[in-house]
């Protein structure tokens, strides 16, 4: 008997044509002890389960206005807008012969039925367009989800899909359900009409930055998947000793300094891109990268200190600027003390069997301001042009949810949106503590339009700076004129 048979029959008794439905216990444990649904961790009170999603065992419902849940000598009865929204977080946990329900950050022991009317799901097609890593791992997950709920998912692998959306947005052509994007073209997105804003949908336990990610004009247009962080890697057979997590900058160039003389790069990350600027920037005394007319200043204070430090350093032999090709085959062959990469730099270094450590961005001893790295979140969007937003919204809530993003995050050492999920003491996930210190200093890459013209500049500007063709000074003042003139060409 295949997997979609299995339910149907399980189903059956209680799905004909029919808006009420009734799963009595018996019923209910049948589906657990199916083995069709993958189990999900989830937390509870600081409690840890492992249970059955309702988004995967109950039928798929466009809603459900009214649920009656029987449990012990007592029925508690639901009544709103919201009781399928969060079926996703939502679980059925089976203990010996019973079952208990956790709903809502609500426990209901010993279930003996579930009765609940609403709206079966209409739509049962998607199109989704995918990229960056894990992709074989998501329509895996996808395919499950398609196959528990007898619908028709399409899966595409599509290389810069923010652009290729507003492309056929733009000419008409056939559109996708979902996309997955990064969270720097958002206003580029709202802009072409290519996305509808998901302020409707729930995202209870979602870090705020990930929230933000995707916040444009105080709407929410895409919802966090995962994220990358920016981290110090040092080689360990290079660098034996080391300061504490409370380390400076000072403290950074010190053990760059040991390494001058030994035919060792002392120090290596691509300075000429922005986004290793920011970091520096932030510790200096820039608060915000953005003004709050969505402007961005360059030629201030925080940034002249940010990059004289820069210069300066690079000057003393300790940084030597590089792209992420060469610094990576460098730090490989163990040419290099310290690097500042991605965290997904990790389980490719882990693979090598290197002997490496990692480290959170240093104090600034002189603003009292850690380095502020760069959070580069990536996730899902729904199509204005949606065909069918419901059911996207249901798949979204499914890759929410504790299951996809533990079996994914940990697969691809990405860190999850719903971070709280590595609290789990049954998840072993390397250098979580020093991840997590990372994260609350971190900064957003902004979803604004203004973040994508900054970087292009800055990439041409910082080689003149750190070069000494130019000074610091003349550098941001040259930059700024570009940036503003191009803001307005644009």
């Amino acid at each position: 008997m295949n997997k979609l048979t299995l339910i149907f029959l399980l189903f059956f008794p209680v799905l004909v044509f029919s808006e009420n439905y009734s799963f009595d216990r018996e019923n209910l444990i049948r589906i657990i002890e199916s083995n069709v649904y993958k189990p999900s961790d989830f937390t509870v009170n600081s409690s840890w389960y492992s249970g059955t999603s309702l988004l995967e065992a109950l039928p798929l419902m466009e809603n459900v206005y009214k649920m009656e849940i029987f449990y012990g000598s007592k029925t508690a009865t639901l009544e709103n807008d919201d009781i399928c929204e969060i079926w996703g977080e939502s679980y059925l946990v089976k203990d010996g012969s019973a079952i208990t329900l956790f709903f809502n950050n609500t426990e209901y022991r010993n279930l003996t039925k579930l009765n609940f009317s609403g709206t079966p799901m209409e739509s049962s097609s998607l199109t989704v367009w995918l990229n960056w890593e894990g992709i074989e791992s998501l329509k895996s997950e996808i395919s499950y989800f398609a196959q528990i709920h007898n619908l028709e998912i399409s899966t595409l692998t599509v290389p810069k899909p923010e652009s290729k959306l507003i492309a056929v947005t733009s000419a008409g052509g056939k559109i996708p359900d979902l996309v997955m994007v990064k969270s720097s073209s958002i206003e580029k997105l709202v802009q072409s009409r290519s996305i509808q804003n998901l302020n409707y949908i729930k995202m209870r336990s979602i870090l705020p930055q990930g929230k933000n990610a995707f916040t444009l004009n105080n709407k929410i247009w895409g919802l966090p998947f995962y994220f990358d962080t920016q981290i110090i890697i040092y080689n360990k057979d290079l660098i034996t000793r080391i300061p504490g997590k409370n380390w400076t900058l000072r403290d950074m160039e010190k053990v760059a300094e040991s390494l001058l003389g030994s035919n060792i790069y002392p120090m290596v990350w691509n300075a000429y891109g922005s986004n290793w600027l920011i970091p520096f920037q932030v510790s200096f005394g820039k608060k915000n990268l953005l003004n709050d007319d969505n402007s961005i200043t360059i030629n201030d204070g925080s940034t002249e200190a940010a990059l004289e430090y820069l210069v300066q350093i690079k000057k003393e032999g300790l940084l030597i600027p590089m792209e992420r090709d060469a610094m990576d085959s460098l730090f490989i062959s163990g040419k290099v003390g310290m690097i500042i990469s991605g965290s997904y730099t990790i389980p490719y270094f882990e693979s090598l069997n290197l002997n490496f450590g990692i480290l959170p961005f240093p104090v600034n001893q002189k603003t009292g301001i850690r380095l502020s790295p760069l959070l580069d979140y990536k996730g899902f969007t729904l199509t204005k042009k949606s065909r069918a937003p419901i059911l996207g919204r249901r798949l979204l809530q499914y890759l929410l949810g504790s299951g996809v993003q533990q079996r994914f995050c940990l697969k691809y050492t990405k860190l999850p949106a719903r971070f709280h999920i590595l609290d789990n003491p049954e998840i072993s996930y390397g250098y979580v503590n020093i991840l997590e210190k990372s994260i609350n200093a971190g900064t957003v890459i902004p979803p604004d339009r203004i973040y994508s013209i900054y970087k292009n500049n800055m990439w041409k500007l910082l080689r003149f700076a750190l070069s000494g063709k130019m000074s610091v000074k003349d550098t941001l003042q040259k930059g700024q004129i570009l940036i503003d003139n191009s803001m307005k060409n644009n």
